[in-house]
């Protein structure tokens, strides 16, 4: 199941809380639209004040005080929302992760002795565990980071081409040539994160074996042989691990690289197009933030991706 699929299906599993959700979503879009408007806003008021540095012209608090009150207003609701997102977020996310074990709980207890006698105890204890506490994080960082971040980078985002074209295209092609990099990571980590997840299934079968059995592995000697036979389990998921860390460094080291690249990349745009009276002051300020809110807003994506992507 490819890792969009896993995504909405988990989130399909919300629809118990479905008007709680749907509520956290609006919230997300209202806060998503409120971090656009700040460097408008602030871009804005720039602007006015290098308009009042020009022979003959005046700039008094009562012809910034509408700009300022609102730029002020958009800072204290997001501020404000955001505590209000992540309250309810953590308690819909509580809820659900304990329904959810409970659904599985009692879904496995009516599972035929036959699935039982082929599958161990361990692997539907940690499927259990692990999959609710999965879910959990996954629910939490959508309403948290991510529902915020594809209203900003998919519908926000082209929004900035109204503002300045030029400068608007140049975070698009940001935005395209980080879709590239992380879909090229995700192939080529595919196959191994599955390899590392069926060994560490064999880890928790084994421990699961050796604990429920304490008197006949110490009856028999066998504590040495045991914890060799784990510790071999930890080298082979060791050795399958590092080559999908070492991919998912790389993209980290690209998402932090393209920071300061891409700021840069704007203010040297910027300039040369306030040269040739392309772009206000104000519109390079407003990019430069644009660009630092888009950044951030990568890299959770990238982060989100990694850990839905090694726990699916």
């Amino acid at each position: 199941m490819s890792v969009f699929k896993v995504y909405v299906r988990v989130l399909g599993l919300l629809r118990p809380q479905a008007r709680l959700a749907l509520i956290l979503v609006a919230a997300n879009l209202a806060l998503a639209v409120s971090a656009f408007a700040e460097p408008m806003l602030f871009g804005r008021i720039i602007d006015r004040m290098t308009r009042a540095q020009a022979p003959g012209a005046t700039l008094t608090w009562s012809d910034l005080l509408p700009l300022v009150s609102a730029w002020a207003a958009f800072g204290l609701f997001s501020i404000g929302g955001a505590i209000l997102v992540g309250l309810n977020a953590d308690r819909l996310a509580h809820r659900r992760r304990l329904a959810i074990m409970s659904d599985y709980f009692d879904h496995v207890l009516s599972l035929p002795l036959s699935f039982h006698t082929n599958v161990h105890s361990g692997r539907l204890l940690k499927i259990m565990l692990d999959g609710a506490n999965a879910m959990s994080g996954l629910w939490l960082s959508f309403f948290r980071e991510n529902c915020a971040s594809f209203v900003a980078l998919f519908v926000l985002l082209p929004a900035t081409l109204f503002v300045n074209w030029r400068l608007g295209s140049l975070l698009m092609a940001l935005v395209v040539i980080f879709y590239f990099v992380t879909s090229f990571v995700l192939r080529r980590t595919e196959d191994l994160q599955g390899q590392v997840e069926r060994y560490n299934s064999t880890l928790a079968e084994h421990a699961s074996d050796a604990l429920g059995n304490i008197p006949v592995v110490q009856s028999f000697t066998r504590i040495e042989s045991e914890s060799h036979a784990l510790n071999r389990i930890i080298d082979d998921v060791i050795a399958a691990q590092m080559p999908v860390l070492s991919w998912w460094a790389f993209v980290a080291v690209a998402s932090r690289a393209s920071a300061t690249l891409t700021i840069l990349a704007i203010f040297l745009l910027g300039v040369w197009l306030h040269l040739r009276g392309q772009a206000t002051i104000g519109e390079i300020v407003a990019f430069m933030s644009f660009a630092t809110m888009l950044i951030a807003r990568l890299e959770q994506a990238v982060g989100f991706v990694n850990v839905l992507f090694q726990q699916s």
